[in-house]
């Protein structure tokens, strides 16, 4: 099984990751990675997203956590859910598995956006991130498509994201803090 690797012990998070071929997304390795990391982002508490590289995979490759998508939903407008009985949560969504994904477009307005990392434990930063970014990538089955997001989820692309480049938020914040500041 798989482990979330530290930065000091995993050199992936300094590469920048190779793209999937289309024809290997199905293969057994390709399908287990996506398993396993599944399995490692639902153990996290706070982890909303893991990149390919955290595990000491240098492949494009990253998953959002339906906590996170639920997270983002919540800040959409509200929508009735007939299937929900009035009171109730709705079911949890599904992960997103996003694979070979290119940020095909940015807002220009940047917001410092507070993060951290399921690789860096115990530091937390600002990080000036777009408002909105829109993502092409191929799911788990091999079938393109393009999520285009804001706020929340626009700030979680970005971070995934820059962990196929090989970057860390630690690069961009403009500030940084251990975690013991930030209860405070």
């Amino acid at each position: 099984m798989k482990t979330i690797l530290p930065e000091n012990k995993n050199p992936a998070l300094r590469q920048k990751a190779e793209e999937i071929p289309i024809a290997e997304i199905r293969s057994k390795h390709i399908q287990s990675l996506i398993k396993e990391m599944r399995a490692l982002l639902a153990k996290e508490e706070f982890g909303v997203a893991l990149a390919a590289p955290q595990v000491g995979e240098s492949l494009c490759l990253f998953i959002v956590s339906g906590r996170a998508l639920a997270r983002d939903s919540r800040n959409a407008p509200d929508e009735t859910h007939e299937a929900t009985p009035r009171g109730s949560e709705p079911p949890p969504l599904p992960d997103q598995v996003y694979i070979n994904p290119v940020l095909t477009k940015v807002s220009r307005e940047k917001k410092q956006k507070h993060e951290g990392c399921l690789s860096i434990r115990g530091k937390w930063g600002a990080v000036p991130r777009a408002e909105k970014a829109t993502v092409r990538a191929h799911d788990e089955h091999g079938k393109a498509f393009t999520r285009g997001a804001s706020g929340f989820l626009a700030h979680v692309f970005q971070h995934e994201l820059d962990h196929l480049e090989g970057v860390l938020y630690t690069d961009k914040a403009t500030k940084l803090y251990d975690e013991k500041e930030s209860s405070k």
